[in-house]
């Protein structure tokens, strides 16, 4: 075929033959015996164009229009081992080279002249892609073939093959449907219609067809199927076949109907809302955009974040939230969202990623119930039961009385622990006699029934305690009004039960000892022991007792001290009575003597005055003399002040004689020195020297005369003094004479006035001698009378039992028997009588009158004390 290729001129070509080339379509290229490139027809050259820029990552010198004269080598790594390949061929020889990205298949044919000798080489290339493109078009082919129904049919429809998926799908055999048209697999009413006649226009138009078709199979029977009708072009473009892949989706159908008509039930009841996978809303229908409060265009292309607070749209939580969603992880909660104008909405929600075929999640739907209302009555009911938690001891039961479990209030109150009570039954809290009683099997016969039970409970706690509570049982019932579980609240009243059985036993005792009281028996007390009120009103009513018992014995023994004390008063009125008479007589004798007296009291009286009035003379003259002598004291002492300052002026002028010899020495000593010229200076200077010796003389002979001057000064002054001592105690004596003479005087005239006033009451102590006769009359008429009730109040008395014998009270009349003694101290009283003399004892003792002070004085001499 290449033979143009002449042997006695390697590398020379036939043009003519090479026009031949360049018409065709493969891809040619030759080359000579050294592998150089000599020829490329126009194929080759637009198809290494069209590869030229992947090759180039290889080969980046590579040119497609400047191939002729490069060698072959250039295409090879190895160009070694491809020259011995190519020069080794006797027949044509394939492979494929990799240049780049791209992958060729080779076809060399070798090139001989008539004597056998290579001459060169023809070299075709082709895209590798396509080969293995086509092989795996028959791969899927044939595995579409196993796994699908396929179908060929004729441009106008007519069946050409089926597989043996395809018949089995519909139920025909292929004899059955070879030859016949399309349309025995639809409906009439489709087959008829302009529908099916464009369905085949547009495939014979070349146009791909795919969807989900219902086709009916053999008997009538309803098939659904998810097919694609592909035209088969020719080389110009021309549709000459089609071929139908399908598969049998009707199972798939029934159930996505089934799914379709779920969540368009859902759809109607419940909020969905899509999102992409990036949290950007796709739709959302109307139940949750009204709960939202939003609009769909408000919504759509919006990120979910607008529906969650800043803080958590921020949120380390959140991030993982969509990460979760984006690895296909379902996610379902009770979600907090914000509505239109930071409205809070509360809703039960899943966000339910949907996964495409390979698994990978593309969207995620989410279904919520609006639970706003619901969560805020469920806040209210878990804030009720928070606190009745905490302020209650809470337990709940299995219908079958088992422990499900119980708070911290409950197991404190009966000591248990959670594990030693969980799942133990109720009737470890109960005596054993009521566990095994009609009645506690009938308790929980009422609870099964749902019936609640609520009354005041005795418990056994941990170890045999009584525990006293106030509780309730509470069946709990389902959606269907059957009891599923029972809940107990109690309230522990252990300390009120117990403070209200001592209240009753302590009421108890209190009533009988009042009784016994108001029976008259004071020797019955409350004796049992109580705490809190009842020990407070044991301790009073005891009390209260012993008071009115110790009440009763005093007014008793008043009462028999009253009955003695009356006889006594009766037999003292009698001895009043004669003391009487005897005092009248005896107060005449007084009053006679008190006028003698009397007269003699005034003569004294008189005389006191006259003294009095000579001892005021004498204080007057005593009083002068003193003055004088003060005077005199005080002359003394300026003397003396005068002397000592004489004294002082006479010490100066000693000085000044003493400094002025000093000077004149000086000057004596001055003028030696001078010689001559100071000689008449001297002579002066000796001249006051010899006066100052003179001045100094004289002023210690005044000194001394002045000293003895003081001396004696100082002892006239002593003298003077004690003179005025003397003469204030002269004073001092005379002014206390003449007190004393004064306070007798007084006294004298006080006496007088005081005989007056006894001769008035002497007169007035016959008037009362008068009365008291009478009035002892009286008081014996008064001692029968209190007698009578002192009797009268014994008798009372005798009503209470104190426990002690009672003394019988003497009779009134026997006072009456009774002989008036003498004039005696009376007896001693009894108790009775001594407490009226206490109560009296103020008034009938009188203090005596305080004596007056006696005038003290100084001793000033004998005259004095003699005087």
């Amino acid at each position: 075929m290449f033979s143009f290729l002449s042997s006695n001129r390697p590398g020379a070509v036939d043009l003519a033959k090479l026009d031949a080339l360049d018409k065709v379509t493969t891809n040619v290229m030759l080359a000579d015996a050294d592998h150089t490139i000599v020829y490329v027809n126009p194929a080759m050259k637009a198809f290494l164009r069209d590869a030229e820029g992947d090759m180039q990552k290889d080969l980046p010198n590579f040119s497609a229009a400047r191939l002729v004269g490069e060698s072959m080598d250039l295409f090879h790594q190895t160009p070694g081992h491809q020259r011995r390949l190519l020069d080794s061929l006797t027949a044509p020889h394939q492979s494929t080279i990799s240049v780049g990205p791209r992958q060729f298949d080779l076809t060399s044919t070798p090139l001989f002249d008539a004597g056998g000798r290579r001459t060169g080489t023809v070299v075709e290339w082709s895209d590798a892609s396509i080969r293995q493109q086509a092989f795996d078009f028959s791969g899927q082919i044939k595995a579409i073939s196993k796994s699908q129904a396929m179908i060929t049919f004729n441009m106008d429809g007519t069946v050409v093959e089926a597989n043996q998926n395809f018949l089995d799908l519909l139920g025909y055999s292929l004899e059955e449907i070879r030859g016949k048209h399309h349309s025995i697999f639809v409906e009439a009413a489709y087959r008829s219609s302009p529908d099916y006649q464009q369905f085949w226009a547009a495939l014979n138009r070349g146009e791909f067809q795919a969807a989900e078709y219902k086709r009916i199979g053999k008997g009538g029977r309803e098939v659904w199927i998810q097919a694609s009708y592909n035209p088969i072009l020719d080389a110009a473009g021309k549709p000459v076949k089609v071929v139908k892949f399908a598969t049998d989706v009707t199972a798939q159908k029934v159930k996505n109907a089934d799914y379709v008509g779920q969540i368009e039930a859902i759809g109607k009841s419940q909020a969905v809302i899509s999102f992409n996978m990036d949290g950007t809303i796709i739709e959302a229908n109307a139940n949750f955009l009204n709960a939202l409060g939003y609009s769909p265009d408000e919504v759509r292309g919006k990120h979910h974040s607008i529906f969650v607070e800043a803080a958590y749209a921020n949120s380390p939580d959140y991030q993982q939230f969509w990460a979760a969603l984006n690895r296909g992880e379902y996610q379902a909660a009770e979600y907090k969202r914000i509505g239109k104008g930071g409205r809070e909405v509360w809703i039960q929600a899943s966000y339910n990623p949907i996964l495409d075929l390979n698994g990978k999640p593309f969207k995620v739907v989410k279904f919520a119930t609006d639970v706003t209302l619901q969560k805020l009555r469920n806040a209210d009911y878990a804030g009720q039961i928070d606190a009745i938690q905490k302020s209650q001891a809470v337990i709940s039961f299995n219908m079958d009385g088992t422990i499900i479990e119980a708070n911290a209030n409950f197991l404190n109150a009966l000591g248990y622990t959670q594990d030693e009570v969980k799942g133990r039954h109720h009737s470890i809290f109960v005596d054993p006699a009521y566990r095994a009683s009609a009645d506690y099997q009938q308790f929980w016969a009422t609870l099964n029934r749902g019936e609640y039970q609520a009354a005041e409970y005795k418990r056994i706690g941990k170890g045999g305690r009584e525990v006293w509570i106030q509780a309730s049982y509470n069946p709990i019932l389902d959606l269907n009004g059957k009891p599923f579980k029972v809940v107990k609240y109690a309230t522990d009243v252990s300390e009120m039960v117990r403070n209200r059985m001592e209240n009753e036993r302590g009421m108890t005792e209190c009533v009988d000892v009042l009784k016994s009281v108001s029976g008259g028996d004071l020797t019955k007390k409350m004796t049992q022991a109580y705490e809190g009120t009842f020990s407070q009103i044991k301790d009073a009513l005891n009390g209260t007792i012993d008071k009115l018992f110790e009440m009763v014995d005093t007014i008793t023994a008043a009462a028999n001290s009253i009955n003695s004390a009356t006889g006594e008063i009766a037999t003292g009125n009698l001895d009043l009575s004669q003391r009487s008479e005897q005092q009248a007589s005896a107060l005449e004798e007084t009053a006679a003597s008190m006028e003698e007296l009397s007269a003699t009291v005034k003569q004294n009286a008189a005389n006191a005055q006259q003294a009095n009035q000579l001892a005021s003379g004498a204080r007057d003259v005593a009083a002068s003399g003193g003055q004088v002598v003060s005077d005199a004291i005080a002359a003394m002492g300026r003397i003396e002040a005068s002397s000592q300052r004489i004294g002082d002026i006479v010490g100066m002028i000693d000085e000044i004689a003493f400094q002025t010899n000093l000077l004149a020495l000086n000057a004596a000593v001055e003028a030696a020195r001078a010689g001559d010229a100071g000689k008449g200076f001297a002579v002066v200077a000796q001249e006051v020297r010899s006066l100052a010796q003179r001045s100094a003389q004289a002023s210690k002979e005044i000194k001394g005369l002045i000293g003895q001057s003081t001396t004696e000064v100082k002892g006239g002054a002593d003298l003077v003094k004690k003179a005025g001592t003397t003469l204030d105690d002269i004073l001092g004596s005379v002014k206390r004479v003449a007190d004393i003479v004064a306070e007798i005087a007084a006294a004298s005239q006080e006496q007088a006035d005081g005989i007056e006033q006894v001769n008035a009451a002497v007169t007035q102590m016959d008037e009362m001698t008068q009365q008291n006769a009478a009035l002892v009359e009286e008081s014996s008429a008064a001692a029968s009378a209190l007698e009578d009730q002192s009797q009268e109040l014994d008798r009372l008395m005798g009503f209470f039992q104190t426990g002690k014998v009672r003394a019988a009270p003497e009779p009134a009349h026997a006072v009456e028997t009774r002989r008036a003694p003498p004039a005696r101290t009376p007896a001693k009283a009894t108790h009775a009588h001594e407490h009226l003399n206490k109560l009296h004892s103020a008034k009938e003792t009188k203090a005596p009158p305080a004596k007056r002070p006696a005038p003290s004085r100084k001793a000033g001499g004998d005259d004095w004390e003699e005087f």
